[in-house]
């Protein structure tokens, strides 16, 4: 996360009046003219694209997508679901994908680097929306206006419109159904403290955003206290990567993690496996966000696709047991009563928050 904090101090550049501007050319261009009206890759091409609000928005995006023929995705997502998101839309576009997959702080130093060199390669970027917000802050994203930001809920799309959240992840504690009876099971964090967890918890190595609200909520001094309290007295294993914490629930290896997203529990769950989960409050949540390149080679393509993302993709992701931003999904998600994270907020102190967990947590009991 230390890429991160490195690119804070760079302001937003003002480029509403070049978008406006961009915008209101393309809505006079013929899909063909539009596609040449300014070099591949240049800000103003890519901008005017994601803008336009036309009837005829769909059949524009679609003629040039297929006149482009590809796009370069980078993204945080988990493989399977990426590469289910991808092949439905190639099989519906025949517009190919190329996908870039790694960690969230590999998609945002890759992005920020390539941008600095000069390298205009990459015309969509899915992130967790601390991430999103940090590649928004170095100038990298540029504005999007599509018809299904309407059936998005509030929380998944800023003011800036630079990117937008496409999928809920909820932070819950997950349990092994054999190793922790229902009983035993805790009702608060404090709950936590009890001897009987001792050697029993453990934790996503990348958990700060999670650790982030829990301080706010408990208050900073009060939440260090307990954190610091927790790990002498019980210890909290700690592993890299949520869907490998995840297995070492279901192997009974670590019978009770503090932080799970609720789609690897409920997708492992419908395996039959012995995994449950509960949530302690505050149930800490973010969003998966979306954007668009400020120089997307592939424009067209982009939209075409980012378009895709929030509706047929959300079903999708729907249908894998996933949560999305899409407000007909809202009722199941706010029977979780998430708070979700202020991403701008969380930016804004990183390198603290950052540091804070990583003494209290990770400093006493890495085990990768």
């Amino acid at each position: 996360m230390q890429a991160i904090s490195k690119i804070l101090g760079a302001g937003i550049a003002g480029i509403a009046g070049i978008v406006a501007i961009a915008a209101l050319a393309f809505a006079a261009m013929q899909p063909a003219q539009a596609q040449t009206a300014a070099p591949a890759g240049s800000a103003a091409a890519a901008a005017a694209v994601p803008m336009y609000e036309g009837a005829d928005r769909t059949q524009r995006l679609i003629e040039g997508a297929k006149k482009e023929g590809t796009l370069t995705f980078y993204t945080s997502m988990a493989a399977k679901d990426t590469a289910e998101l991808a092949a439905g839309f190639e099989k519906k576009y025949g517009i190919k994908i190329q996908v870039w997959r790694s960690g969230k702080q590999n998609v945002l130093q890759r992005a920020i680097t390539e941008a600095r060199a000069g390298r205009n390669e990459v015309d969509m970027i899915l992130a967790p929306s601390p991430e999103m917000e940090a590649l928004h802050r170095e100038k990298l994203l540029q504005p999007v206006r599509s018809p299904f930001q309407a059936d998005l809920i509030p929380v998944a799309l800023p003011a800036h419109r630079e990117w937008a959240g496409m999928r809920a992840n909820v932070y819950v504690q997950a349990y092994n159904t054999q190793k922790v009876s229902r009983d035993d099971l805790p009702r608060s964090y404090e709950d936590l403290l009890d001897p009987k967890w001792k050697g029993k918890l453990g934790i996503e190595a990348k958990a700060q955003n999670w650790f982030y609200v829990l301080l706010q909520t408990m208050g900073e001094e009060k939440g260090m206290a307990y954190f610091r309290e927790l790990v002498a007295k019980n210890g909290v294993s700690v592993r890299s990567g949520m869907s490998l914490l995840a297995n070492m629930v279901v192997s009974g290896e670590v019978p009770f993690a503090l932080t799970m997203y609720t789609y690897l529990v409920d997708q492992n769950n419908a395996k039959g496996a012995p995994i449950a989960y509960l949530t302690l409050s505050p149930t800490v949540a973010h969003t998966d966000g979306v954007g668009i390149s400020r120089t997307a080679p592939h424009p067209y393509a982009a939209t075409l696709f980012y378009d895709y993302l929030f509706s047929d993709g959300q079903i999708m992701i729907a249908k894998g047991h996933g949560l999305t931003t899409n407000k007909r999904d809202e009722a199941t998600l706010n029977k979780l009563h998430p708070t979700f994270i202020d991403p701008a907020m969380l930016l804004d102190n990183l390198d603290k928050w950052t540091q804070l967990y990583n003494d209290t947590i990770m400093g006493r009991t890495a085990k990768q």
